[in-house]
């Protein structure tokens, strides 16, 4: 046997010629000239040392070893099917694990309460949600779909923008009760104010009315790094907050909260979908994402 580089496309191309009972009618159903598949079966009998099909100007007539070794082309190339449709079906039918991850207001506010959905939907899809504030590498801690809060700025991830969103001031109707209503941003030098740590500037907001702007150097009367305790603080009625507008859909909704500006409001941001390739955007993940979608439209 010559000891060539074995190329499973010769097989595939001698399977279709026992299929087809000739070179001729193979090489229409390939696609391929005459020429061609007579090269590619006589470069796999050579790399095999045996003569496969036995061939002359009239007729072709496969050998006993050239039947045997047909059997095996045919379950390869029905194999290499099979493979195909595995993905195939795969990308088209939701099923196996999706692993996300998005940081804890993110998943506590948008995804826990578009999962309910998705389950119904896909039950042959499970679900693993893994809810960190810190920037996760989808790559490398095999994570299929991230949600992240601003532009994506690694290139060498798809990101898909899904909704924009404001950062508004919000109060308990307990504490607008108590302390009285406001009329202008700068109202709120006399009220108590709960700001974010984490947010650059934490003793001055920013505030806009999409025509003016304001600068306003606030005392804080609490300072936290995180937005689940801010947000627990005004609903205490401890003071008024700066909260993104996506983390206020059920207190809006029962009215344990409400907005104390409607015309104004602080820095603007962006939930974007984030995944590593759009080859791996599987049926699973697009799936996932319109559920998202669904979830911020009837609600924003």
């Amino acid at each position: 046997m010559e000891q060539s580089k074995r190329d499973l496309n010769d097989m595939a191309v001698f399977a279709e010629i026992v299929t087809s009972n000739g070179i001729s009618v193979a090489a229409d159903r390939l696609g391929l000239p005459k020429s061609n598949v007579s090269r590619r079966l006589a470069r796999l009998e050579r790399h095999l040392g045996v003569r496969l099909l036995e061939r002359n100007t009239r007729s072709n007539r496969l050998t006993s070893i050239g039947q045997g070794y047909a059997d095996y082309c045919r379950r390869m190339v029905e194999e290499a099917e099979a493979a195909d449709n595995y993905i195939f079906n795969s990308l088209d039918t939701p099923s196996g694990e999706l692993r996300i991850s998005a940081s804890v207001l993110v998943g506590q506010q948008v995804i826990a309460p578009a999962l309910p959905d998705y389950i119904e939907q896909y039950p042959n899809v499970t679900v693993s949600l893994s809810l960190t504030n810190q920037r996760v590498n989808l790559i490398e801690d095999g994570f299929d779909l991230a949600f992240r809060i601003g532009k994506n700025e690694d290139s060498g991830l798809i990101s898909q923008a899904l909704n924009i969103f404001k950062m508004r001031l919000y109060a308990s109707p307990k504490y607008l009760e108590e302390r009285g209503t406001l009329s202008s941003p700068n109202d709120l030098t006399d009220h108590s104010c709960l700001v974010m740590t984490d947010m650059g500037q934490p003793e001055s907001w920013q505030l806009s009315n999409g025509t003016d702007n304001v600068n306003l150097k606030i005392e804080p009367a609490a300072a936290l790094n995180d937005f689940t305790v801010l947000k627990k603080l005004a609903l205490k009625g401890a003071g008024i907050a700066l909260l993104p507008e996506y983390a206020v859909y059920q207190e809006l909704e029962n009215k344990t909260l409400q907005c104390v500006f409607i015309d104004w409001y602080g820095p603007v941001t962006e939930l974007t979908a984030i995944y590593p390739s759009r080859r791996g955007a599987t049926s699973k993940l697009r799936a996932f994402v319109e559920c998202v979608k669904d979830y911020l439209a009837q609600n924003s």
